[in-house]
């Protein structure tokens, strides 16, 4: 999108290859009986609890952005509301109501309260993982950081008018980008299995049992697997690193399958170590993460301020897991910026990292008021 981004392409290009090698380990995990388990396991929880409620939701974003909703004029004839509006945005799971705060930043239709709003509030594409697993937390978690993101951003707006505007990088070419190349039939398979994939990942929300054994082997559960693995290849094929991808806002249905494996991708390793470190420790060291009590809400604040989804999904799996509180999940959902912070940076890194620190404050503040009252 910016010539930034063009030039942490080139200088993370080796991120194309660690694909590769990356897709060849998990298939390694298939050579042991007990990984080969653990990865099947955890791929199919992927899909049905994950991904295919990403795919739908992203889905359903880009079907409203075709109907040519105008934000700009949205915004714009509703002046007042902007820190709700760039909150709100912010809160939609994933990165894509961040990136469009931050895009009309550059046009001056925002200000550094509606960005600061924005990146406080969103999850990233962490809050698809909480929303499939645990959406009676999400219930609270989301709420949280809606109304901590626009109390943030009224707070800053009176002191912060025109506030690093001037810093806005102007040299927009998103030209020189890689060209994702990959046929258009792989993605119209990935589409062929969104509903089935959607079907049972509601079946799964409401505990109902749908495995189906055939000669001792779960079809379902292999089904499922074999659709994660695919989002995986279909990430491998992608030529465009995540920085890249994150820094491109366009409303296809291609985005929906590329955003959703790479999401995918992150659940899958995420899922993946935490087995792993579970088998080889016999679950003694998350067990031992209550021994750090309140500094895991700090450790999970300062995990937030990684750029990227990866870090804040395995923070969010934690949640999940029951291996560190809500106090944690809600310092980190309220510090992370998710992939956001990429283009954010691009677009004006100054602004990016003010308003990333600035979020330091509430998300400890929020967290430890957590923590101690309510636990």
């Amino acid at each position: 999108m910016t010539e930034l981004v063009i030039q942490l392409g080139r200088k993370f290009q080796y991120l194309r290859f660690s694909k590769i090698l990356l897709f060849m380990c998990i298939l390694l995990l298939l050579v042991f009986e007990e990984t080969r388990s653990i990865l099947i396991s955890s791929s199919s929880d992927a899909y049905i609890a994950v991904s295919s409620f990403v795919g739908v939701t992203l889905l359903l974003f880009v079907v409203l952005e075709k109907k040519n909703l105008n934000l700009q004029k949205l915004i714009l004839q509703n002046k007042k509301f902007e820190v709700p509006i760039c909150s709100l945005l912010g809160v939609i799971p994933g990165c894509g109501g961040a990136i469009m705060v931050m895009s009309l930043f550059t046009r001056r239709v925002v200000s550094f309260g509606g960005v600061l709003a924005a990146l406080i509030s969103t999850m990233g594409d962490a809050a698809f993982l909480l929303i499939a697993t645990k959406p009676q937390a999400a219930l609270i978690i989301l709420p949280v950081t809606f109304i901590v993101g626009m109390i943030s951003g009224y707070i800053v707006q009176p002191f912060t008018k025109n506030f690093l505007q001037n810093k806005i990088n102007k040299n927009l070419n998103s030209k020189q980008l890689p060209k994702n190349k990959t046929s258009n039939r792989f993605y119209n398979i990935w589409f062929l299995f969104l509903v089935p994939g959607f079907t049972l990942g509601m079946l799964n929300a409401f505990n109902i049992d749908f495995s189906f054994n055939f000669f001792g082997i779960n079809l379902i559960e292999m089904m499922a697997f074999i659709l994660a693995i695919y989002c995986v290849l279909l990430w491998v094929l992608n030529p465009l690193t995540d920085i890249q991808m994150a820094s491109i806002h366009e409303n296809s249905y291609r985005k929906v399958v590329d955003t959703t494996c790479f999401v995918t991708v992150w659940v899958i390793i995420s899922f993946v170590i935490y087995e792993l470190i579970d088998l080889s420790t016999n679950g003694l060291i998350f067990e031992s993460l209550i021994l750090f009590g309140p500094f895991v809400p700090l450790l999970a604040i300062l995990i937030g301020f990684i750029p990227g989804c990866g870090p804040q999904i395995m923070i969010t799996s934690m949640y999940v897991s029951g291996q560190i509180p809500m106090s944690a999940q809600i310092g980190n959902s309220i510090s992370n910026d998710g992939d956001a912070l990429f283009p954010a940076i691009a677009i004006s890194a100054k602004a990016a990292i003010v308003a990333t620190l600035y979020s330091a404050i509430p998300a400890i503040i929020i967290a430890y008021l957590w923590y101690y009252l309510i636990g």
